[in-house]
């Protein structure tokens, strides 16, 4: 192994690293493994770069050395809780036999634009009746994950249908009723670990009859608490009248007071006269 002076070795790492990164973002997960090998064998102790490792690996399905690479950086730095989430998940998937050396079908590329929140037509929610951990670790943030109607019930389910649980019943209740009016929805994994599954529900098209019905709830609520009435409302004449009921007796005071300073004022002036006069 070449032995580089510092500056260069550090140059070289830096380098590596952000090669490591591009290839990951664009799922090239064997090349980015082998750009992580690279800075290891100069850096074995690197943290970051163990958890790149860890994750490439993973995407190619090779758990094993995934959980390597994972309690490795564990153990460099126990306060990392990416590491730990992926080393409890890791272990039930080796352990129940997912890594037996079976070809993994290449991840899809992540669309960056699940993840945005649009007004209207995303809502970011908590999927409930989740199955056991072992049944999902396989899956990751950015997988898209299909909604199925069924009666009331919204279930979730991976790409390969794998179910991942239910819609939260006032939430189901909304899509169940639009998809019936012809809205289509899509769903993706926001977040998910042991003890939870976020994900994210997009409307994908909205049917003509919908047009101005937005799919979940607007921030109109927030903009509200800071805007009169009045923006949002055409009967709004029956709330500038009881502004002005409100408002009228203490003008009616205010006049009241300055009758009374002037009458007060024209007393003083016709005692003054009356002094003048004696």
């Amino acid at each position: 192994m070449a032995v580089f002076p510092s500056e260069d070795r550090l140059r070289m790492k830096r380098q590596r690293s952000e090669k490591a990164i591009q290839l990951a973002m664009q799922n090239r997960w064997q090349e980015a493994a082998d750009f992580n090998r690279q800075i290891l064998e100069t850096f074995p102790e690197d943290v970051d770069t163990l958890n790149r490792l860890g994750k490439a690996l993973m995407e190619l399905g090779q758990y094993s050395g995934s959980l390597e690479a994972y309690t490795s950086s564990s153990k460099l730095d126990p306060s990392n809780s990416i590491a730990q989430k992926n080393v409890a998940r890791l272990t039930k998937l080796v352990a129940d036999g997912a890594d037996g050396g079976q070809a993994t079908p290449p991840p899809s590329a992540i669309d960056p634009s699940l993840f945005i929140e649009e007004s209207g037509k995303t809502a970011v929610t908590e999927v409930v009746d989740r199955p056991s951990f072992d049944k999902i670790a396989t899956l990751t943030a950015g997988d898209k994950l299909e909604l199925k109607v069924d009666g009331g019930v919204v279930q979730v389910a991976s790409s390969t249908g794998v179910v991942v649980g239910q819609l939260e019943p006032k939430l189901a209740q909304r899509v169940v009723r639009l998809v019936g009016l012809g809205n289509r929805y899509s769903a993706a994994i926001t977040s998910i670990d042991e003890t939870h599954v976020r994900i994210i529900v997009r409307e994908e098209y909205r049917d003509p009859a919908m047009s101005t019905r937005p799919s979940f709830p607007t921030h109109a609520a927030d903009i509200r608490a800071y805007t009169r009435e009045g923006v949002f409302r055409a009967d709004n004449d029956e709330d500038d009248d009881e502004l002005s009921d409100d408002v009228e007796p203490d003008m009616e005071a205010s006049d009241s007071s300055t009758t009374d300073d002037s009458d007060s004022s024209t007393t003083d002036s016709e005692d003054s006269d009356t002094a003048d006069e004696r």
